[in-house]
């Protein structure tokens, strides 16, 4: 059933109104050179798009590869400086029981030096202290500097007195004991240098 129009007047037909040209259906195509110019916008469009996805693509690579080499560099240093503070706190430690190793040497030596059975007895049991602690601390790479009778080394010997003698460059006294945990000295030994006269 038609509508009527409200405007008409009453002795005027009714006439159906235009319906809107559906959108879905294609212009009919206009001259050739322009729809040409316009597939080639498109591509040249598609072109620098993909440029400009190929440039994003090789700086997010390049930022995705230095953050890596970032974070192994980062795990290094820390692997490294968790290792260093170990080996700093194992030689720290290990310093702080010199005296007490020095101690128990100087025990020793006096308890040997008298007649007494009961302190040969004890200096017996302070030995095998002294060994036990020793070995302990092997483990951890402790070591005496060897000394006496050897080649006078500045980067292992502390000279602090002199005596001429027809050998010089040699340790002919020991005074303290040096020691070194791995490569690292902890404590230079204290010696008495030969030199020429």
């Amino acid at each position: 059933m038609k509508k009527k129009d409200r405007n008409a007047k009453p002795d005027e037909p009714v006439t159906e109104q235009a319906l809107p040209q559906d959108e879905t259906q294609e212009a009919a195509p206009q001259d050739a050179p322009e729809a040409e110019q316009a597939r080639e916008a498109t591509v040249e469009e598609w072109q620098a798009a993909l440029e400009l996805a190929v440039k994003q693509r090789d700086e997010l690579k390049d930022s995705l590869l230095r953050a890596q080499a970032d974070f192994q560099n980062f795990k290094r240093r820390n692997q490294t400086a968790r290792s260093d503070g170990y080996e700093d706190g194992v030689r720290e430690a290990i310093a702080a029981m010199l005296p007490a190793i020095d101690n128990l040497e100087r025990a020793i030596d006096a308890a040997e030096k008298t007649d007494d059975d009961t302190a040969k007895a004890l200096a017996e049991g302070v030995k095998m202290t002294l060994n036990t602690l020793m070995e302990g601390l092997k483990r951890f790479g402790f070591d005496e500097v060897p000394a006496l009778g050897e080649a006078f080394d500045p980067e292992k010997h502390n000279a602090v007195m002199r005596e001429v003698t027809d050998d010089p460059g040699k340790v002919l006294e020991v005074f303290q004991k040096g020691y070194r945990v791995k490569d690292r000295i902890i404590r230079y030994a204290m010696v008495k240098v030969s030199v020429e006269g």
